[in-house]
């Protein structure tokens, strides 16, 4: 294999597996922590990176001691004290009510089943604590006519576009050097060449002369 094939098969799989990130590669994003309102009621976002409009299935569950438990799910008519409002096709509102101590002592989790190509594409996001006391929340309206614009795609997608930038220009460097390389082997000004006689010398050079006086 020479150098050229072989920076060309490094390009090809840093090429695949940056298109495949691209294509199935998402995030969930949900906040670290919720603080509880007066009328005890909490709101917790789950939003997905993906650039996808099909979403299959999202839900929130609850994760103690003895394990996970799914609170609510979409298409499911009635939810126990939680009430599920969609704000866009990548952003769902859950708003729990009639949060009790026992709430306070779970962690909340989102979960987003997306279709693509025919394939369903699950991934969570990290949990939530409930806190208590009265702040100032960030969330956006659930009536807001004008909600939040989608997620931007993460930092890393980035960071592949530049490492796959690098090993282009590394590749094209490398190859030229060798290119250079080989055809300097092949110059005829540095090459050596060697005169073959087709029969032995003569033993005595002066045999067969004739000298005249």
């Amino acid at each position: 294999m020479t150098a050229c094939t072989f920076n060309i098969l490094i390009i090809f799989t840093i090429y695949l597996c940056f298109v495949l990130f691209l294509s199935h590669g998402f995030e969930v994003i949900q906040p670290q922590n919720r603080t509880i309102n007066p009328d005890k009621s909490a709101m917790i976002s789950c939003e997905h990176t993906a650039e996808v409009s099909s979403v299959e299935d999202v839900r929130l569950n609850s994760i103690s001691r003895t394990g996970r438990s799914m609170l609510c799910q979409k298409g499911m008519k009635e939810c126990k004290n939680i009430v599920m409002y969609p704000v866009n096709a990548s952003k769902y509102l859950f708003i729990i009510l009639n949060v009790e101590e026992e709430a306070m002592n779970m962690l909340y989790e989102c979960e987003f089943t997306l279709k693509k190509d025919d394939l369903d594409y699950t991934k969570k996001g990290n949990l939530t604590k409930l806190l208590s006391g009265q702040t100032e929340s960030k969330e956006v309206n659930m009536y807001d006519p004008h909600p939040a614009p989608p997620a931007q795609p993460h930092l890393f997608s980035w960071i592949m576009t530049a490492l796959l930038a690098l090993m282009f220009t590394y590749s094209c460097v490398i190859t030229l050097f060798y290119t250079r390389l080989m055809n300097r082997s092949r110059d005829p000004e540095n090459s050596l060449y060697v005169v073959m006689r087709n029969g032995p010398l003569p033993r005595n050079p002066d045999h067969g002369l004739k000298y005249v006086v």
